[in-house]
């Protein structure tokens, strides 16, 4: 530097700030099955002096205990072992890795970095383009609208979000839903060995379907919702015979797994008593909005 150029100030030096983006890249059949995962690094628009850094194993922010994202507040035991709050705590502050207490001493340099990433959602392939810090990630995706689903029809391996499940299943399965409308009853048989029906919403296009699961006394019935970023969906369900009548008023699951996987907690059973001559049950269905 010359005699008479001042440096900069410590009150205007600009530090480099970190930020690295996951950026989820697909290689596709037609259905969807086979993804590959890519990490890639995008610059911060925002900072000229910005570093970009590529961190080429994701889990290592990762808690080794319970495996889930790292948050502040991060903690360390003496020998450097880093874990969760949580994981401190049910652990009674004891390091599984060496026995040392964890739980007071906290990894502020750890937390830093946490911090300052960025990540993409991991459903950017189905259509999200969302970006936020590391800490969100769980909470982000829990409740992404592109979360993707699997077709409800058994030997149809497509995936894809909400929207594009409602397109995929009205193009390629158009008989095998009967459309309804929200807040407005409507009948359907059941056979006693068909173990699901899938009903479509005549505006949304959104997927439901009717488990039934056969029991020693009688059929459970239970409907679930395929929108995993929903959130609960009112239902009732009713059976008549003669002048008996059987009623259940719930709340839906959501998932975004094939039916038998999606099985609620609450459920009709209906005795093999209330079963026409035919084998089938009769139900009234009223999905609210």
């Amino acid at each position: 530097m010359e005699e008479g150029e001042e440096g900069p100030s410590s009150s205007t030096r600009k530090f480099k700030k970190m930020r690295v983006v996951y950026e989820l890249n697909a290689s596709e059949d037609n259905n969807h099955d086979e993804i590959d995962h890519k990490e890639s690094v995008q610059e911060s628009k925002e900072e000229q002096n910005g570093l970009s850094v590529t961190l080429m194993d994701p889990e290592v922010l990762d808690c080794l205990i319970c495996m889930e994202h790292l948050s502040p507040p991060v903690f360390q035991c003496e020998n450097g072992h880093i874990a969760c709050s949580p994981c401190c705590t049910k652990l009674g502050n004891k390091c599984p890795s060496c026995s040392w207490p964890i739980g007071y001493n906290r990894c502020l340099a750890i937390e830093k970095v946490i911090e300052s990433i960025k990540v993409s959602c991991e459903y950017k392939q189905y259509g999200c383009g969302e970006t936020f810090s590391y800490r969100q990630k769980n909470t982000h995706e829990e409740k992404c609208i592109y979360a993707p689903c699997v077709c409800p029809i058994s030997d149809c391996s497509f995936r894809g979000s909400t929207k594009q499940m409602s397109l995929h299943f009205s193009s390629k399965h158009w008989s095998s839903a009967r459309r309804f409308r929200y807040n407005c009853p409507f009948s359907v048989s059941v056979g006693k060995l068909e173990s699901y029906l899938v009903f479509q919403e005549e505006d949304d296009g959104l997927l439901f379907v009717l488990i039934n699961q056969i029991q020693l006394i009688g059929s459970a019935v239970t409907l679930i919702c395929l929108d995993p970023s929903s959130s609960t969906r009112r239902y009732d369900l009713m059976s008549k015979k003669g002048g008996s009548s059987l009623r259940l008023e719930s709340f839906m699951k959501c998932v975004k797994e094939r039916p038998e996987a999606g099985f609620s907690e609450d459920f009709l059973l209906v005795p093999y008593g209330f079963y026409c001559t035919s084998e089938k049950l009769m139900l009234e269905i009223c999905i609210w909005k």
